[in-house]
């Protein structure tokens, strides 16, 4: 044999090898899994080759790029070279899972491990063995999270899943940042809470710190009811709250010239603001205190007790209805106008030491102010006679003057109250005891 012929029967050989190198078995794990040509410059389908196991013949004029499909996996597309050479049985595996994921709202964001992935619509892939977690996110709305496994003993993957943020969120900033956060009655932390709404329901939010009146806001997420939940809500604690209680226990609590209270009473003091307590109980001596909510002032204790001391003033006089009431007394008729009006005034200079004004013709008689001072007040007293009117029978009024000047009182410019200090001074329904028997005296000597 010449070198000619046995070039061309080398080359015949070759041929012949090349030709039946080409027919390949491709078989897939899935027996159900698709087989599909593919166009030779994109991804665009060409003819669905069969399924399960195909015999595919190398086509010399192609880049042989095959897809193997299946529901719920990730494609594969292999590429059989035709200048390679293949053995004959060639297997497929399809083993890394696929789920369509699809959301609303359209522009929420689409996290598959931590990494956003996209919006609206994705292909989400998990390979064997192996997990990833799915996390949907928009502003405004609760997360929606799911973790998925791609693994025998876990739960299969769905094929697609469609996802809907319809729970609304809520991110509520709380100062000062160590307030407690209740939601409906349950605690949820303390500081900076996401308050989560379900669908078609409310929810009531509470803000707590001691010494600081509460903050409450409802928040909605149903159809048709505005204003819709903010992204976020500042919830300031700027409105301070005294808990005040009193001994004795029913003693009254004013504010403002208001009765709110009996022995114990929350204030509740707006940022920038004084507010004016004054605590009163017959007996005792009244309490006034300011309470303020400002920079410059003190900061308004959590809770007070206020323990009242007892009244002097009161416990040295008696309640009596002849204070400060002209009382007619009708002379006798045995006595004569000058033994009716020495009668008169030995027996009020027995209690009083000092006669401003003595004036027997007119019938006119006035003391001198007493003074006392007690830890509530500045008691002064006096006594006033004047002719009892114009009948035929001798008569005088006599009226017991009790006043009392407020020692506690915050309207009070002076420093030191004075006898003379009119304008400090009010009647009082009450009388010294020294002076309790005075115009019944009187009574029982001239009638």
């Amino acid at each position: 044999m010449n070198y000619r012929h046995l070039l061309t029967f080398l080359v015949l050989g070759l041929l012949i090898f090349q030709a039946q190198a080409q027919k390949l078995q491709i078989t897939a794990n899935h027996t159900d899994a698709k087989f599909i040509l593919l166009n030779d410059y994109d991804n665009s389908e060409k003819q669905e080759l069969g399924t399960g196991s195909i015999e595919y013949k190398l086509d010399k004029n192609s880049r042989n790029r095959i897809k193997i499909t299946k529901p719920g996996y990730d494609p594969l597309i292999k590429e059989y070279n035709k200048d390679l050479k293949w053995d004959k049985n060639q297997r497929v595996t399809l083993d890394t899972r696929r789920i369509d994921i699809t959301v609303e709202p359209f522009d929420a964001e689409i996290f598959v491990d931590g990494r956003k992935i996209g919006t609206k619509a994705i292909f989400m892939t998990i390979p064997k063995d192996r997990s990833a977690t799915l996390e949907i996110k928009k502003p405004g709305f609760a997360p929606v999270t799911k973790t998925y496994y791609n693994s025998p003993e876990r739960e299969t993957p769905p094929i697609r899943e469609f996802f809907e943020l319809k729970n609304r969120q809520v991110r509520v900033e709380v100062q000062p940042a160590d307030g407690e956060v209740a939601v409906n009655g349950v605690i949820a932390g303390k500081g900076n809470q996401d308050v989560i709404i379900p669908n078609g329901d409310c929810v009531t939010v509470t803000v707590n710190k001691e010494g600081f009146a509460e903050y409450t806001r409802v928040f909605c997420n149903k159809p048709g009811i505005d204003p819709e939940p903010p992204v976020r809500e500042t919830a300031t604690l700027d409105e301070r709250l005294v808990k005040i209680t009193t001994v004795p226990n029913d003693a009254a609590i004013e504010v403002m010239g208001q009765r709110v209270g009996v022995g114990s009473y929350e204030l509740k003091i707006p940022k920038g603001r004084c507010i004016t307590v004054l605590v009163s109980k017959d007996g005792f001596v009244k309490y006034y205190k300011d309470y303020c909510n400002q920079t410059d002032r003190n900061t308004p204790p959590v809770a007070e007790a206020i323990e009242m001391a007892r009244d002097q003033a009161y416990d040295n006089s008696v309640s009596s209805d002849l204070a400060n009431v002209r009382i007619t007394v009708p002379v006798d008729s045995s006595y004569s106008g000058e033994e009716a009006w020495r009668i008169l005034s030995s027996i009020v200079t027995r209690y009083f030491d000092i006669l401003e004004t003595v004036d027997y013709n007119t019938g006119y008689l006035t003391t001198s102010w007493q003074v006392e001072n007690f830890n509530s007040s500045v008691i002064r007293t006096r006594v006033i006679v004047s002719s009892g009117g114009n009948s035929d029978q001798l008569a005088y009024a006599v009226k017991l003057v009790s006043q009392a000047a407020d020692l506690n009182d915050p309207s009070r410019t002076k420093e030191i109250v004075t006898v003379k200090d009119d304008e400090l001074f009010r009647d009082w329904s009450r009388i010294m005891i020294k002076y309790q028997g005075l115009i019944e005296e009187i009574q029982a000597r001239l009638q």
